[in-house]
Formats: structure tokens, C-alpha cells, sequence
């Protein structure tokens, strides 16, 4: 297995290209420890290391946006989306804004008013139209960014087509493993990059995909893989079968 401390800026940037499409392509970002955990002490930022951190960044820079529950954005402490100056001229020729868009999911709007992430403009809220309308008045009030996409829950296709109206079609989804488990349970999941970290952690902490069920097994297979000499994986996986078509009804 190919070591992360033997590729290059550029071989690391090429090997995590979204592929070219004439759709939006989902890729999820996700972490987890041997025994399949998604957090430690509650965190997915407890299982990492440097070089995680090194292509988590590198992803966002790839990325036209960002995906994320907002109760996962509140936990781990998100804040709005930079992107090293190195980064930018990159971006603009790949016809990319400054910063990739944030967007936090939540269908009860609990997030609290003063989560300043909320205000900044590169950050916008996906919820449903049934979200509890004085949570609506009060994220508003605070300066927040609403984007309904369904009429009971955050429907992820629905999230998918508003995002592609907008020209975003190279999507990172950085879970929590619930909005994670819906995008797949949708079939909507063309990429997976999973670090592996040697971690056992035990106990009862969720895994990257936790919650909605799929109709069947989303079969995948691994593009490419990288290790490091502290005993982390980095794997990127792609759909085995391609995603089927958008309905035209």
C-alpha cells in the first residue's frame, strides 16, 4: 500500500478529483475507528491526525459545497468555509466561487441563534417547509439563510436539484451519520473517501451511516488507498453500478 508521505501535493489533488459529470456528484467524507465507530467522546475530530486533517481540507478545497447536519456542524464546531490562498487560483479556473457554500442541515431548526456560522454569507440552512415557525423566525431574525427542501424532512434529492440549479455539482457531504444514511438511502451516494483510524474505541457511538435503510446493499469499490506510518487508511471508494438515471415524471 502506497504511502501518504510518498505522494505529492499533486498526485494527492489528482487522486481526489470529483470526476467529471453531466450531473452532480455526491462524495461523502467520513471517519471511523477499527471498530467502526463515527465518533470518540462524541467528536469525529477525536479519531483524526495530521494527515487526515491534510486531505479533509484538501477535499473542501475540490469542492463547490459542502454538506453537513447541522447538529453535527454545532458538535464538531464548523465554522465558515475557508480555503488556503495556495488553493484559489485553482478554484477559479475551475470556474469555483472564492469558498465552497456550507450548507447545514436540520429539519427542527434547533441550532441555536448564536451560532454565528449561521451569518456569514457562504452558509445557508436546508430545512422543510413544516420546520416549527418560530425556530424559522428566530434563525431569520439572527441573520440565517433558509433553503426549504421538502415538506416534512430535508428531502436529499430535493437538496441535490437546488443545489444543481445553483451550478453546484461537486458535492461534499461531511455527514452526521444520519443526513449520511438518507443520501445513501436515496441512492444518491456516488463517492465515499473513509479514513481509517487505529483507533478501538468501544462503547456505543454511532457508525458513519446510521438511521435510513437503503432498499438493498449499496455495492461499492475501492479506487484508492493510502497509509500512513501512524496506522491510519485512506481509502476513496465509487459506486459499483452507476447511479440510475434522474426520473423525467
Amino acid at each position: 500500500m502506497q504511502k501518504a508521505t510518498d505522494v505529492t501535493a499533486d498526485q494527492l489533488t489528482r487522486a481526489y478529483a470529483f470526476p467529471p459529470s453531466d450531473r452532480p456528484v455526491i462524495r461523502a467524507n467520513m471517519i471511523a475507528s477499527i471498530d467502526g465507530a463515527a465518533t470518540a467522546d462524541g467528536k469525529s475530530g477525536a479519531l483524526g491526525g495530521p494527515d487526515d486533517h491534510r486531505i479533509f481540507h484538501l477535499q473542501r478545497s475540490l469542492a463547490d459545497v459542502i454538506v453537513v447536519g447541522a447538529q453535527t456542524a454545532v458538535n464538531e464546531g464548523y465554522h465558515p468555509p475557508t480555503v488556503a490562498t495556495d488553493d484559489t487560483a485553482a478554484r477559479s479556473a475551475r470556474g469555483q466561487s472564492r469558498v465552497p457554500l456550507l450548507v447545514l442541515v436540520s429539519r427542527s431548526l434547533t441550532i441555536p441563534a448564536e451560532y454565528t456560522t449561521l451569518t456569514d454569507p457562504a452558509v445557508v440552512v436546508a430545512t422543510c417547509t413544516n420546520a416549527p415557525a418560530a425556530a424559522r423566525t428566530r434563525l431569520v431574525d439572527a441573520g440565517a439563510t433558509l433553503l426549504d427542501c421538502g415538506d416534512d424532512d430535508v428531502d436529499p434529492r430535493r437538496l441535490l436539484d437546488q443545489l444543481a440549479e445553483r451550478g453546484l455539482t461537486r458535492i461534499l457531504c461531511e455527514g452526521g451519520p444520519r443526513f449520511l444514511a438518507a443520501v445513501a438511502a436515496a441512492d444518491l451516494l456516488d463517492e465515499l473517501a473513509l479514513t481509517v483510524s487505529p483507533i478501538l474505541t468501544g462503547g456505543a457511538a454511532p457508525r458513519i451511516s446510521h438511521g435510513a435503510e437503503p432498499d438493498g446493499p449499496n455495492r461499492m469499490r475501492l479506487r484508492h488507498q493510502l497509509a500512513n506510518d501512524d496506522g491510519f487508511q485512506f481509502q476513496l471508494w465509487e459506486r459499483a453500478v452507476p447511479r440510475p438515471p434522474a426520473s423525467t415524471d
